[in-house]
């Protein structure tokens, strides 16, 4: 017999129709039974398998994200809800033109309740404006007050109007002592009151780009 590697065609031939079919019959039987092998067991365990397991872990970890998520959602929606308060809050103590109109006479009142008199008082003729973007939600409108009373008075005073229920900022304050009444100083406040923007006209805004 002839070494393998000096086999031709012919010979591979020759030797393929000399197997009888009891031979072929199993020769099939063991193909037929390594691809079953290969399908069920080989395959599943090398390929299907470990897909399988990546395929779960990664279903643990988005099961273990979500669980997480869901237990600071709790915390998002109660930091929410205290945000939103805080802001309706700040949102009820701006200034309507409305309620500016009666600035003066609030102001007045607080200085009246600290024993201050007011001299004077005229509005600003400084622009101020926020930066962006505050400065579409908001708007300020300032005044200027000459009052006369004690230090103490004056620090009442400045006080409440700082505390009070609308948003009310104290720019600056100069003192200037009072030869002729010694517990009685001229005092003159600068303050701003914050108000909702007013939207601007597609004019205005127009104008504004020429």
């Amino acid at each position: 017999m002839k070494p393998l590697n000096q086999w031709n065609f012919a010979d591979v031939l020759a030797l393929v129709k000399g197997i009888d079919k009891r031979t072929w019959i199993v020769i099939g039987a063991s193909v037929a039974g390594a691809l079953l092998l290969l399908v069920f067991f080989v395959i599943p365990a090398w390929i299907e398998r470990p897909l399988l397991r990546r395929d779960i872990q990664s279903m643990e970890s988005q099961i273990r994200q979500v669980n997480a998520l869901n237990q600071k959602r709790l915390v998002w929606e109660e930091d929410q809800k205290v945000f939103e308060a805080l802001i309706q809050k700040t949102q009820d103590r701006l200034f309507t033109p409305e309620s500016l109109a009666l600035l003066l006479g609030q102001v007045s009142k607080k200085a009246g309740d600290s024993r201050v008199d007011v001299l004077a008082s005229k509005p600003m003729t400084e622009a101020l404006v926020f930066p962006a973007p505050y400065h579409l939600k908001y708007q300020p409108s300032g005044y200027e007050f000459t009052v006369q009373g004690g230090y103490h008075e004056l620090a009442r005073m400045v006080s409440r109007i700082e505390g009070h229920e609308k948003l009310m900022r104290i720019q600056s304050i100069q003192i200037v002592p009072s030869g002729k009444s010694p517990d009685r100083h001229i005092s003159q406040l600068r303050l701003w009151a914050i108000l909702n923007a007013t939207p601007a006209s597609p004019g205005g805004a127009k104008d504004a780009k020429k």
